[in-house]
């Protein structure tokens, strides 16, 4: 596994926001979007570069190399496009997020040299981004209709620790899921 390598913070906004109804990333949470706290939050951990994976006919984020296959599509260009960086990959999303949950996560894979996550959560991943693991993303997308994080974890090793602040993983998918948010922020 490639632990010494440096940890670059890849946030997941590529998504099509169809259940919330709007774009996820643009969302507000009191002076700021969604996508400025994720960065926020990622600033104030180890990683030495955050990276959007957000598909833009400006260029201005990292797009997909194969696009229209969900959150995987955004980790395979991540992994491709910095093959010298382990990453971090938090979705835009988790507006409860912190720094502390996600600098668990990495001081975690970096010293237990594997790949993590926490428990019953798909994301945050922290990969080791080596070549069997592009491979097998490659392999994934190219060749199967099975998009989903999970089961494509379940293709190496991966530590999973306890989540201490279970808010800190909120999701929001739908405005029910934000409106529960809401009441946290």
């Amino acid at each position: 596994m490639a632990t010494n390598m440096a940890t670059i913070g890849v946030i997941l906004a590529g998504g099509l926001s169809s259940r919330m109804g709007q774009d996820k990333a643009l969302m507000r949470m009191a002076d700021t979007c969604m996508l400025d706290h994720i960065s926020q939050v990622l600033n104030k951990t180890t990683v030495k570069e955050i990276v959007i994976s957000r598909n833009d006919e400006n260029g201005k984020y990292l797009s997909d190399i194969m696009p229209n296959k969900g959150p995987l599509s955004g980790i395979h260009s991540a992994a491709m496009h910095y093959p010298s960086d382990n990453l971090l990959i938090v979705p835009v999303d988790l507006p409860l997020i912190d720094h502390f949950t996600l600098e668990e996560l990495i001081n975690y894979g970096h010293r237990h040299r594997c790949n993590a996550r926490y428990a019953e959560q798909s994301l945050p991943l922290y990969v080791n981004n080596t070549e069997a693991l592009r491979q097998t993303l490659d392999h994934t997308l190219r060749t199967t209709n099975s998009f989903s994080v999970n089961r494509f974890c379940s293709h190496f090793s991966l530590g999973e620790l306890n989540l201490k602040r279970k808010l800190s993983l909120l999701n929001t998918n739908t405005p029910e899921q934000w409106q529960l948010a809401e009441q946290h922020f």
